[in-house]
């Protein structure tokens, strides 16, 4: 009696070891090789027929688990696909048919783990782009104190004569500036703050389009595309500005 006690003891705790690394296995293995060329074209496609791929640019890891894939379609559109290895496979995420910049949350509560990510058409002929960061300046009086809120203006040039698309994280004077703003909103109002980045209305990020002549330029073949999400993912658009909207010296 005693023996066969110890052996469904034993044999509770294989399962339960088998279990546990299923379990792993299944979550939290690491990634295997990203799929083929061939492969994203067939799973876009069949996820989102409308984006019509057809060539595939490039698959640019992001970190180990996620991975931006720009591509052009059979419409010569230039569109943007978002990876994520998810329950022990690569699933594609998010769509864009067109590839007007985005942001990219990997983490919403992590500054640094935001990612700026484009891929911009030729015919546009954008040569550069300059991205920013803008809180506008404000006034609040808070229980009788008044506090007077100043302007941040940050941008970064980014040039595009090699390639039509790109991934970058924010410049860390970006996200140095964000992570001073979520300490001081977390403690004045952290329900609001982390449920929605960016809680008030004057702080945002945009972009500006330049030719070759470094005048502005609208980019009409890269914005206003549909596409696909299934919602698992935090890609924010950028707001397209002017110089009308900057403080210039």
């Amino acid at each position: 009696m005693a023996k066969r006690k110890t052996w469904i003891l034993a044999g509770l705790g294989g399962l339960g070891l088998l279990a546990s690394f299923m379990i792993f296995w299944f979550y939290f293995a690491k990634p295997v090789s990203f799929p083929t060329n061939g492969q994203l074209v067939k799973e876009i496609n069949s996820v989102f027929p409308e984006a019509s791929a057809s060539v595939i640019q490039d698959a640019i890891p992001v970190d180990e688990r996620h991975v931006v894939v720009p591509f052009i379609s059979n419409g010569d559109n230039y569109g943007l696909s978002y990876w994520v290895w998810k329950r022990h496979k690569w699933t594609v995420a998010t769509i864009d048919a067109k590839g007007g910049p985005k942001i990219w949350k990997i983490n919403r509560k992590d500054p640094s783990a935001y990612h700026l990510v484009w891929n911009i058409h030729p015919k546009d002929q954008v040569s550069s782009i300059t991205y920013y960061l803008i809180r506008d300046r404000g006034y609040q009086i808070t229980e009788g104190i008044e506090n007077y809120i100043p302007r941040v203006q940050m941008e970064k040039k980014v040039p595009l004569q090699e390639n039509s698309y790109g991934v970058m994280e924010l410049p860390d004077e970006w996200t140095g500036f964000m992570n001073a703003v979520i300490e001081v909103e977390s403690t004045q109002k952290p329900n609001l703050f982390f449920n929605h980045f960016f809680p008030e209305r004057n702080m945002f990020l945009g972009w500006i389009p330049y030719d070759q002549s470094n005048k502005e330029t609208f980019p009409e073949g890269s914005v206003n595309g549909n596409g696909y999400s299934n919602g698992n993912l935090v890609i924010d658009y950028m707001m397209l500005l002017s110089k009308g909207d900057l403080e210039l010296p």
